[in-house]
């Protein structure tokens, strides 16, 4: 059961970076632009090309680690590491090129259509070690949303 649950760690970081509690982090991602983020998911520490950035992400799933772990019965102490690495290419691409159909709204409701969105190209790797084993996962993810969104208050 634990090494699944493990596995299961690995592969569900990929997922949640990649998903929709990235978009707390679009303005940030799109203000350092293409390159590399080291995530240390049991630090809650993040760099971009080896420089240290806050990344809202970063304590989300940090969040998702403990509970997930303590609701199996795992003790966090038992991880050597929880990391994700994270490559990013950005782009811009048409409004009607775009190969995502997500809608983007703004503070007030209105349907934001740009001429131009920006295009992420996401390659994902976790990798999740105990004392016994090193347990990996990659996922890769395109996201496009419009520059500048989503509008902070």
């Amino acid at each position: 059961m634990r090494r699944k649950r493990l596995q299961h760690v690995a592969d569900t970081l990929c997922h949640m970076f990649c998903g929709w509690r990235l978009i707390s982090s679009y303005r940030e991602l799109e203000k350092f632009g293409s390159g590399t983020w080291s995530i240390d998911v049991l630090a809650e520490r993040c760099a971009f090309e080896g420089q240290l950035r806050p990344l809202r992400i970063a304590g989300e799933l940090a969040e998702w680690l403990h509970k997930d772990l303590a609701a199996h019965r795992i003790d966090i102490r038992d991880l050597r590491e929880a990391n994700l690495t994270v490559e990013l290419r950005f782009g811009t691409v048409a409004k009607d090129q775009r190969s995502t159909r997500d809608a983007h709204f703004d503070q007030q409701g209105h349907h934001l259509v740009p001429p131009r969105f920006l295009r992420c190209e996401i390659h994902c790797r976790a990798q999740v070690s105990t004392d016994e084993a090193t347990y990996t996962s990659e996922y890769d993810d395109l996201e496009e949303w419009p520059s500048g969104w989503p509008a902070r208050p």
